[in-house]
């Protein structure tokens, strides 16, 4: 089988991010359509010049960002449906590579202070129960254990009607694609009950700074919040990288 146009052989370095991404770019031009099944995992890993190991890695990571999907016994489909969207490439980075954490998280570190400041400007009383609602959900949870993932859910609620209060439709759609793509993280490891604390102090103090509509006390309070749980999200996720390298493709 002739190797498709655009699919080229891949250096050593980021193996597996390479080949989700050439890939990726193969299902969104339409090389392979919805419902599609793919060549067999030999073919490919002989086109990508790639271990089996590797790729099977990549279609790993396709698979949890909902572009294509494995069937027992009948190979990997590219999925019928949504799954070419905006949240899917940066899911498919994000997963393939610990190096991308970090800007993804920089993105956030941009963006969310400054929604924060125009929530504080533009939030209505209705905006602002519903960050109420988030906060005192998750507070109902820090005493007890085996909740950190629902926790989590509230934690996500909170900067979704954050954005939401900022009346800018990209920004709600951006800071839930960064969300999002933060879950895929968040499954590999959950949050300690301090960190869930520290989490809600914050929420407590960027909610107060908007209910005073203070546009620049919610940003520097957003902004504390985001420094803070960077370095954590950082070094769990970079840690949790280092782990699989260390194994090495044979152990894949």
């Amino acid at each position: 089988m002739d190797r498709p146009t655009g699919l080229q052989p891949i250096a050593r370095s980021r193996i597996s991010h390479q080949a989700v991404i050439q890939l990726w770019r193969l299902i969104r031009d339409g090389y392979w359509s919805p419902g599609e099944r793919l060549p067999p995992e030999r073919e490919l890993a002989e086109q990508l010049q790639v271990s089996r190991g590797s790729l099977r890695e990549a279609l790993r990571i396709l698979e949890v960002a909902g572009v294509v999907e494995s069937r027992q016994g009948d190979g990997t489909f590219v999925r019928e449906g949504p799954g070419l969207g905006l949240l899917s490439p940066l899911a498919v980075i994000f997963g393939a590579s610990g190096d991308l954490v970090g800007d993804l998280l920089e993105v956030r570190m941009i963006v969310e202070p400054q929604i924060a400041a125009r929530a504080a400007v533009r939030a209505t009383a209705d905006e602002i129960a519903e960050m109420n609602a988030a906060v005192a959900a998750m507070a109902s949870l820090l005493d007890r254990e085996g909740v950190a993932l629902e926790a989590l859910e509230h934690d996500r609620a909170f900067h979704r009607a954050v954005a939401r209060a900022s009346h800018n439709e990209v920004a709600v759609r951006v800071i839930e694609l960064i969300n999002q793509t933060l879950q895929e993280v968040r499954r590999h490891f959950v949050a300690s009950t301090e960190r869930l604390r520290r989490a809600h102090e914050r929420h407590l103090e960027i909610l107060a700074a908007i209910e005073a509509h203070d546009a620049p006390g919610a940003s520097a309070a957003m902004t504390r919040h985001l420094t803070e749980i960077e370095g954590y999200i950082l070094s769990e996720a970079l840690g949790h990288q280092g782990d699989a390298t260390a194994t090495g493709e044979g152990g894949r």
